[in-house]
């Protein structure tokens, strides 16, 4: 089911924020690769998103790391988090977020 919250710009942002719901651009799309976290290997996607306000990184995880992404491509984010890696704020979508692209 697709939320219907407001979406969030991304200058408002900060580690710590949940069910989170962004409209974003896709600027930059790493391949996808196997990391070690929470105790066993996963996947992660990592993507450079922008909207009118700033950029961020955005992180797909496990099954939606294989979505079909292109620089160009816009992104509806439905329940993603925020988090602080490396001093990196990064909006992450997991198990309960969405990723619609070209909505």
């Amino acid at each position: 089911m697709i939320s219907r919250r407001n979406p969030t710009n991304i200058r408002d942002l900060k580690p710590g924020m949940s069910r989170v719901d962004l409209d974003v651009k896709v600027a930059e799309v790493s391949e996808p690769r196997e990391i070690v976290a929470g105790g066993g290997r996963r996947r992660i996607r990592e993507l450079r998103v922008e909207d009118e306000t700033g950029s961020m990184t955005l992180v797909l995880w496990d099954e939606k790391s294989l979505q079909n992404v292109r620089v160009g491509d816009h992104l509806r984010i439905r329940n993603g988090f925020v988090t602080s890696y490396k001093g990196d704020w990064r909006i992450n979508v997991g198990r309960y977020g969405e990723v619609i692209r070209n909505p």
